[in-house]
C-alpha cells in the first residue's frame, strides 16, 4: 500500500497587530521539507505585498484567497482550504506554530499507522505556548523545542508559558473530516471551532467513557487540574509530548478591543451547551477504541497516569513539576493587562480563580 499523502492546511490572515517577523514562511519552509504531501495556504483578505514574492520559492505550495470577512473564521477558512486538497490525510497547523522536527519526520509514518487502524483514527499534538521573552532566530533550531519543553516541565515557564495538550493540531483522514462535516461554522471569532470537532472526532474513536464532567469548560494553568472534556481529550495527547511530537506557539499581543477575540467568551459559552446535550440526543460512542495498552477499557487517574509517563520518560516530578504546579519558591506574578483581560472577557472564571485553592 503506497504511504498516504499528506494535505497540510494553513489558515492566514494579516493582523496588524502581530509583527511580520517570517513565521509564516518559516511554517511552509518546513513544511515544504517533507516529501509526498502538499501545503494549502487559504488566505483571507490581501496578502501583503513583502510575502507574493518569497511564496514563490516553495514547492507543492497553492494559495486560495478569500475576501476577507467582517470578524474572521479559522474554522471556515480551513473548510475552504480542505475543500481543494488532494491528500489522504489532513494536517492543519496555523502561522504562528512551529514542529518539533522530530514530529516533521514521522507524520506521514503516523499517517500511515492510522490508516492501518480506520478512517476514524486520528491523532492531536500538544502545543507549548513561548514566552513573550524568547526570541525565535532560526526555524529549526531543535534546541529551541528542547528549552521549550524544559522550562514547562520544571515549572518555572521562563521559556514557556503554558501548554494545550488539546490542540487544533490534528491529523485526520480527509473523507472522514468531510463527512463530519468539518469545522463548525457558527463558531466565528476566536476560539471553539477546534474543541467542537475535537468532540466528534472522539466520539467514533474513543479512548474510554466519557465522565459525569465532561460538558465543563473550565480552563486551567496546569494540565493535572483539567476537568471536563480537556481532562478527556488530553488521553489522546499526553504521551506525544514525550515522544517528541509537539509544536510551538510564537508569542503574539491579543487586543482585546477587536471583535475576534471578544468573541471567544461566546464561543465558549456556546460549546459548553453544545457538549452539555444528553447523551440520549448524541447517541452511544462509536467506532473503533483507541489502541492503548495502558487503560484497558478503563481510564485511569489522569494526574497519576500523567506522573507515570513523566517518570518513565525521564522527568522525575520532584524536579520538573510543572505539569502539575508551579516550581517550589516560584513567585508567579501575572502581569496586571493579563489579569485585567481576563476579567473583561470571563468576569465569572476570573473571580472563580481568585478563590481557588494552590494545587499540591
Amino acid at each position: 500500500m503506497p504511504s498516504p499523502k499528506i494535505s497540510f492546511i494553513v489558515p492566514y490572515s494579516h493582523r496588524p497587530w502581530c509583527a511580520d517577523d517570517g513565521r509564516l514562511l518559516g511554517l511552509l519552509g518546513s513544511l515544504a521539507c517533507i516529501e509526498g504531501c502538499e501545503t494549502l495556504l487559504h488566505v483571507s483578505g490581501p496578502l501583503p505585498a513583502n510575502l507574493v514574492t518569497p511564496l514563490q520559492q516553495f514547492e507543492r505550495l497553492r494559495c486560495l484567497h478569500s475576501d476577507k470577512p467582517a470578524i474572521y473564521s479559522a474554522g471556515q477558512a480551513r473548510n475552504e482550504a480542505v475543500a481543494e486538497a488532494s491528500g489522504d490525510y489532513l494536517f492543519f497547523v496555523d502561522a504562528d506554530l512551529m514542529l518539533h522536527p522530530q514530529l516533521a519526520q514521522m507524520l506521514c509514518e503516523r499517517a500511515e499507522a492510522l490508516a492501518l487502524q480506520g478512517v476514524q483514527a486520528f491523532e492531536m499534538y500538544p502545543c507549548i505556548y513561548l514566552s513573550q521573552n524568547v526570541a525565535v532566530t532560526e526555524y529549526d533550531n531543535g534546541a529551541l523545542f528542547t528549552e521549550a519543553l524544559q522550562g514547562l516541565m520544571k515549572g518555572h515557564y521562563s521559556q514557556a508559558e503554558g501548554i494545550a495538550l488539546a490542540s487544533s493540531c490534528l491529523l485526520v483522514n480527509r473523507h472522514w473530516f468531510n463527512t463530519l462535516g468539518g469545522f463548525d461554522a457558527r463558531f466565528v471569532g476566536h476560539g471553539g471551532e477546534d474543541l467542537e470537532l475535537i468532540d466528534r472526532l472522539t466520539r467514533h474513536y474513543p479512548i474510554g467513557q466519557r465522565t459525569d464532567d465532561y460538558a465543563l469548560n473550565i480552563k486551567a494553568q496546569h494540565p493535572g487540574d483539567y476537568q471536563g472534556f480537556r481532562r478527556y481529550f488530553s488521553y489522546y495527547a499526553l504521551p506525544h509530548l514525550f515522544a517528541g511530537r509537539f509544536l510551538v506557539h510564537q508569542w503574539h499581543p491579543r487586543p482585546l478591543t477587536h471583535p475576534y477575540h471578544k468573541l471567544r467568551t461566546g464561543n465558549d459559552n456556546q460549546l459548553e451547551q453544545m457538549l452539555a446535550r444528553s447523551e440520549a440526543e448524541r447517541g452511544p460512542l462509536r467506532g473503533p477504541v483507541v489502541p492503548c495498552n495502558d487503560f484497558g477499557g478503563e481510564l485511569p487517574d489522569f494526574r497519576e497516569w500523567t506522573i507515570r509517563l513523566q517518570e518513565e520518560a525521564g522527568y522525575p516530578v520532584s524536579e520538573y513539576p510543572g505539569l502539575l504546579r508551579w516550581q517550589e519558591g516560584v513567585q508567579r506574578k501575572r502581569p496586571l493587562w493579563r489579569k485585567l483581560r481576563k476579567l473583561y472577557l470571563n468576569p465569572r472564571a476570573f473571580f472563580r480563580d481568585m478563590f481557588k485553592p494552590t494545587s499540591r
